[in-house]
């Protein structure tokens, strides 16, 4: 899926209002946007598998980190995104047509309408991104 900055950096925006780790976004940035696999211990993180993603987890991950990001994923993440394993190899083998209109549907990127216009206004980003 090809995307501006500008609906990137308002994905973003969204793990840094729950003040995710960077380390910890960038995985699951790229697997919302791309479907790349995010990794053992985020992978369970996303099908709910608590004792799978400590087990998986790095020993310097916090709990802390680790509640920002499952808030993150609460608020912000298509409903098919997470929950079970099953959704994960889901939202990873749909297409990219697939994961960008869920993505415009639960507002966490533009459409490609108003990507086309904002780029072609110039329009300073709306959404600021810190990292």
């Amino acid at each position: 899926m090809k995307i501006t900055e500008y609906s990137h950096n308002r994905l973003r925006h969204t793990a840094q209002r729950w003040e995710v780790p960077r380390d910890f976004a960038d995985p699951m940035l790229n697997y919302l946007m791309y479907g790349y696999k995010p990794g053992s211990c985020f992978t369970a993180v996303l099908a709910n598998d608590f004792a799978g993603a400590i087990g998986s987890s790095h020993p310097s991950n916090t709990v802390e980190a680790f509640k920002t990001l499952t808030g993150w994923i609460n608020e912000y993440f298509p409903a098919d995104a997470y929950g079970s394993y099953e959704a994960v190899e889901h939202w990873i083998s749909m297409g990219p047509e697939f994961r960008r209109s869920e993505l415009e549907r639960c507002r966490l990127i533009y459409t490609e309408q108003e990507e086309i216009i904002m780029t072609l206004k110039n329009e300073p980003d709306r959404e600021p991104v810190l990292y």
